[in-house]
């Protein structure tokens, strides 16, 4: 005899799951599909920032007979007007600015270009290191133990005592990775982003010394770096509230730099509590998958 849809929906739910699949199986949806979205959304920002921050200016330098042509006008002048007259009138020859054999602009374009590929790919490691992936797999099994006790040391729970929970359960998960990723953004801010900055600058600078040497006439041009100020990142009150997240000093007094901005913060939690109804992605799903 056949058994009906609702009958073999009703008799799943009064089944068992594995805790450590169904953990698994839903720390990974998050990791790839929410934060990993996320995370390259922010590199590319961030990298935007760091180009924006550098900038390569052409340098004129100043010959020795720009620097010694007044001394030679205010020594001229003391002969008589008389002798002046009977004397042939100076020439004055101008001085040459030498044309750079480089393209400066060609040069910036490519330092730019370089510069975001090289953040873009120094990025992942830093995120890498920084998020703990089994943190949200181990919370997400602890919190389904504590709403669902396992019983006689078994890692198998009841499917309706998860569906029944699953609004307070999710909640749990959401205030979780809010302060873990909160943690994770801030800490990159602070320590990992000025160094890996550092480390940019130097780099480019070792790049302008090499053209300098090899490709400028240093006695009339050479390549410098200049970095922009940044713009100062404070928020009031009310913009304050906009963030979802608690933000340090650093963000209401403007002391220090930023490379991640509030609005960047902003968008990243926007990005990674997007819906997964329209997707498909309930529980019930992976209660279906880890049955």
């Amino acid at each position: 005899m056949l058994v009906s849809c609702a009958e073999l929906h009703n008799s799943l739910l009064h089944h068992d799951i594995d805790l450590n699949r169904f953990s698994q199986l839903l720390s990974k949806h998050l990791l790839f599909d929410h934060f990993d979205k996320a995370y390259l959304q922010l590199s590319k920002k961030i990298s935007l920032q760091f180009r924006n921050a550098i900038h390569v200016k052409m340098k004129t330098v100043k010959s020795k007979t720009d620097r010694s042509s007044g001394n030679c006008s205010s020594s001229d002048s003391t002969s008589s007007s008389d002798s002046t007259n009977k004397t042939s009138p100076t020439i004055t020859i101008p001085s040459v600015t030498m044309q750079p054999p480089v393209d400066v602009q060609i040069l910036k374009r490519q330092l730019k270009g370089a510069v975001g590929s090289f953040i873009e790919d120094k990025l992942p490691t830093i995120l890498a290191n920084r998020h703990n992936s089994m943190a949200i797999q181990n919370y997400i099994e602890y919190l389904l133990q504590q709403y669902c006790p396992t019983f006689d040391h078994q890692q198998t729970t009841s499917c309706r005592c998860i569906l029944d929970n699953q609004e307070a359960i999710l909640q749990e998960i959401h205030r979780f990775t809010t302060d873990e990723l909160q943690s994770t953004l801030l800490k990159i801010n602070q320590f990992d982003l000025p160094k890996l900055f550092e480390k940019t600058r130097a780099q480019i600078v070792g790049i302008l010394v090499h053209f300098n040497q090899h490709m400028m006439d240093q006695s009339h041009q050479r390549l410098e770096l200049k970095i922009k100020d940044a713009k100062l990142t404070t928020l009031d009150d009310k913009h304050l509230n906009q963030v979802p997240v608690t933000l340090p000093t650093s963000y209401t007094t403007g002391q220090t730099r930023n490379w991640i901005t509030p609005d960047m913060i902003q968008e990243f939690f926007t990005a990674i509590n997007h819906t997964d109804h329209e997707a498909g992605y309930t529980i019930q799903h992976f209660i279906d998958l880890s049955t």
